[in-house]
């Protein structure tokens, strides 16, 4: 899992710093937040299409210092991603989420579907659009 994220997070950076979008990447796995763009905090999350055709973005955390969610999707043949803001996600705007295990509510998952997600070539005007302080 991980893993999993840490490669998202470097597509994130990458993809980013190719659009000409300010990236900083978090040096810890135990900083506060992923990233910032923009000087912005970004979580991310990464989660590959799954047989029943969902993604499952889990371990999302309302008591991090993220301003935005980002979702990144790896499919066999295209990359996807959605992004919300956290007060969005607080409020039911990007979905259920459902807590991770049984009694506790720090940690989180959140399914999404194929057809609810953005192809990745959208994601440089989607922060231009989207992200700020």
């Amino acid at each position: 899992m991980t893993n999993r994220g840490a490669i998202g997070e470097e597509f994130v950076r990458r993809y980013a710093e190719e659009n000409g979008i300010s990236v900083a990447k978090s040096e810890h796995r135990t900083d506060p937040t992923d990233m910032t763009i923009l000087g912005v905090p970004i979580e991310v999350k990464t989660a590959s299409l799954g047989a029943n055709g969902t993604f499952q973005f889990n371990h999302i955390r309302h008591d991090k210092a993220y301003k935005y969610l980002l979702c990144l999707g790896v499919c066999p043949n295209a990359i996807v991603f959605n992004g919300w803001r956290k007060g969005d996600i607080s409020e039911g705007a990007a979905g259920h989420l459902v807590r991770m295990a049984e009694g506790q509510s720090i940690t989180f998952k959140l399914t999404k579907k194929l057809s609810d997600m953005l192809p990745v070539e959208e994601l440089a005007q989607w922060i231009r659009l989207n992200v700020r302080h």
